[in-house]
């Protein structure tokens, strides 16, 4: 099945939009869906998400697990080449439909202490294409 992300970054005042389709395996376990597939640096990702909830799993090296829940803050650790970075997660808006097969998400990565914002996202998945 192939599955399409669109994720509108503001990082500033700097535009950018980051637009994959992958080949993706479904699974569903409990009230999770769960698509797996490898990105294009070659790394198996996860994306496991519910109702008001999604966790994107990169398995690279070392693995970096990001965490978004709807109206909530949350604590993610990125790591790039600088090293790990700390976030904090804060989703203000979580759509997912079902029948549609979409996913929307609206979010802020803030600055470890929460008290800047670093960059924003507007995310989109969608599947069964």
């Amino acid at each position: 099945m192939k599955i399409e992300i669109t994720n509108y970054i503001q990082i500033g005042d700097q535009h950018e939009v980051v637009h994959q389709t992958y080949e993706a395996e479904q699974r569903k376990k409990g009230e999770f869906t769960y698509f797996l597939y490898q990105n294009e640096e070659g790394e198996k990702v996860v994306l496991k998400f519910k109702e008001d909830e999604l966790v994107m799993t990169r398995f690279s090296q070392p693995q970096s697990i990001m965490r978004f829940v709807d109206q909530k803050q949350v604590p993610v650790g990125i790591h790039t080449p600088m090293g790990l970075q700390q976030f904090i997660s804060q989703t203000d808006h979580f759509q997912l439909d079902l029948e549609k097969q979409s996913l929307a998400m609206v979010y802020q990565l803030l600055t470890a202490d929460g008290t800047a914002v670093f960059a924003s996202y507007d995310f989109r998945l969608v599947w069964g294409l």
